[in-house]
């Protein structure tokens, strides 16, 4: 009988610049394994799953350098960290809808991670373009605006586009 083979390996690059700068994500520890080659007779080996580090995506695309805009970049960054303290004392706790911490937390549970690009800054209102990457691969996008006061957001109004 021949003996089992495995091969675990991920690639993954992300090459993006925002303003002429590259942006890069914050590394997650990810188990892949992949399956026998053709031909390959299966040995039942219990055996570990290899950790392999995956880039994540940027957390944002800014195109004007302001306290505002870095404000909501610091918030989605926080989220894509799973630093869900963070995210709520950059204004989570003032745009979740009630529920609480836990829930505010919980409601990310889905949620792998999210690109957010800046289009516009105008006073204390940051508009932006959100895409989150779920779980399941699916991506769900949305658009519109953050007011940010104090160096936290205040308030949102986010519709889903897609």
């Amino acid at each position: 009988m021949k003996a089992a083979r495995i091969l675990a390996a991920a690639v993954f690059s992300v090459s993006v610049a925002a303003c002429g700068t590259p942006v890069v994500g914050v590394p997650v520890p990810v188990a892949v394994q992949s399956a026998p080659a053709a031909g390959t007779t299966v040995v039942a080996v219990p055996a570990a799953p290899q950790t392999v580090y995956v880039q994540q995506p940027p957390a944002y695309v800014a195109p004007s350098d302001t306290a505002e805009a870095r404000t909501v970049i610091a918030y989605y960054d926080a989220i894509n960290r799973r630093d869900f303290a963070t995210a709520w004392s950059l204004g989570g706790s003032r745009i979740a809808g009630g529920g609480g911490y836990a829930k505010y937390a919980d409601g990310f549970a889905t949620t792998s991670w999210a690109t957010v690009t800046v289009t516009d800054v105008r006073g204390s209102t940051v508009s932006v373009v959100l895409s989150a990457v779920q779980t399941d691969g699916s991506t769900r996008t949305f658009s519109g605006t953050y007011t940010v006061s104090g160096g936290v957001i205040a308030g949102s109004h986010m519709t889903r586009t897609k």
